[in-house]
């Protein structure tokens, strides 16, 4: 009886694995359930990556050529994945872009982004997609490779588009709208120029004429009137000397606001010749303040000089600014019942700082908004001061901004108002 080979005595821990293939570097197979699993966790991150709306491409830096493709890319470019793994990348890109294509796989920093656009040569007929597209370098070892991530941004563009179309669209609009009011601006300066012209003169014929029916009334017919005869005749004569008085008075506030207007559309339409030379604040100041002064004799009201001594010179046309001050003391005149008036200048920085600060009734802020604004007053002027026209301030603002100065004014009601402008030194 033979005897039966020698068996391999039990293994103390178990029966010995089981090796699949030949040697000790077969594979054991304890390992696959876990290779398994991993495999399946492999292809579960890959087809929730193909689900992702960015298009993805993996780019061999060395060679240019696209290694692998993800996400959205086969519906960002209109082909399968088979068509685009191997293919340069430069292909997909616009003229422009393509080629400095090597260089966006050399670059000095990790990361970059630009827009651009993706087109497949396989679909010459398809437009072009839009992309946001980020690059970022990775290095394996020696190796190299680019991972691009695009967006499709054409629902962006398409927005942006329309928005400059809108834009465009306005820009034309207001253009036209411009050119109209301008045209409108033009033709009612002129309009008011002729009127202005045409009312002039008649209205010069009224107030002489008046004036002489008040001299020959005064020198010749009243005295011969025997009041005796008529108690009421006196009345009469005194009513008529006033109602005359009233015509003269009248006729001199519409001269001085036909004046104005032509005064204003000559500035607005800048036929207004400057004669600018450099001045000595007190140039016009002074003789500003010589005229104006009699606007506060017998008054309640101090006109004080608070200008400050050595001030630099500044370029202007001193007639025009002997005019903006004459206006601002007018103004102040006008809506001062008591306390001052004073006139001030200082220098601040490169300009020098105007101003006429009254204690008058102030200006309500809704008035303040619109103040040089033509034919508007901040309020009623005290009962026994003369009204304005509504278009001297107006008349300032011209002046002054045509100076290269800005006006404007500080106030509050029941506290008094500073009207302020400034202008440039001479030379900044």
């Amino acid at each position: 009886m033979k005897r039966r080979a020698d068996r391999p005595a039990p293994d103390p821990g178990g029966e010995r694995e089981k090796l699949i293939g030949l040697g000790r570097r077969s594979i054991s197979k304890s390992y696959y359930p876990e290779l398994r699993n991993r495999l399946g966790e492999l292809e579960r991150f890959r087809s929730l990556l193909d689900r992702v709306s960015d298009a993805i491409f993996v780019v061999d830096c060395a060679t240019g050529l696209v290694a692998d493709v993800s996400g959205a890319t086969p519906a960002m470019l209109g082909c399968g994945r088979d068509a685009v793994v191997g293919r340069p990348f430069r292909d997909l890109l616009p003229e422009h872009i393509a080629r400095y294509a090597d260089n966006l796989f050399n670059l000095s920093t990790e990361t970059m982004s630009l827009e651009t656009e993706f087109r497949h040569p396989a679909t010459p007929d398809r437009p072009p997609v839009p992309v946001e597209m980020s690059l970022r370098i990775v290095e394996h070892g020696e190796a190299r490779q680019a991972v691009i991530v695009a967006r499709d941004i054409s629902e962006r563009k398409r927005g942006e588009e329309a928005l400059r179309r809108s834009h465009d669209e306005l820009e034309i609009r207001v253009r036209e709208r411009t050119r109209e009011l301008a045209r409108a601006n033009k033709a009612k300066t002129e309009f008011l120029s002729i009127v202005s012209h045409e009312l002039r003169t008649p209205l010069t014929s009224i107030i002489g004429f008046a004036k002489i029916i008040r001299k020959k009334l005064g020198e010749r017919v009243f005295p011969a009137v025997d009041q005796g005869l008529d108690p009421r005749l006196g009345r009469e004569m005194d009513r008529i000397a006033r109602n005359i008085d009233i015509i003269e008075a009248e006729g001199e506030r519409l001269t001085a606001l036909i004046n104005d207007v032509l005064d204003l559309a000559k500035l607005e339409a800048n036929r207004v010749e400057y004669r600018m030379e450099s001045l000595d604040p007190a140039d016009f100041l002074r003789p500003a303040m010589d005229s104006s002064s009699a606007l506060f004799e017998g008054s309640d009201v101090l006109f004080l000089d608070e200008v400050e001594k050595d001030l630099p010179r500044i370029r202007g046309d001193r007639h025009r600014l002997i005019q903006v001050m004459v206006n601002l003391f007018s103004n102040a005149a006008k809506f001062t019942g008591q306390g001052s008036v004073s006139c001030r200048a200082s220098r601040v920085g490169d300009h020098l700082r105007f101003s006429v600060a009254d204690t008058g009734a102030g200006i309500a802020p809704a008035q303040r908004a619109v103040i040089f604004d033509k034919f508007t007053q901040g309020q009623e002027s005290l009962a026994d001061r003369p009204r304005g026209t509504g278009l001297g301030l107006p008349i300032c603002k011209q002046i002054v901004e045509d100076h290269r100065g800005h006006i404007w004014v500080e106030s509050e009601p029941g506290r008094g108002s500073e009207f302020i402008f400034t202008l440039p030194v001479d030379g900044a």
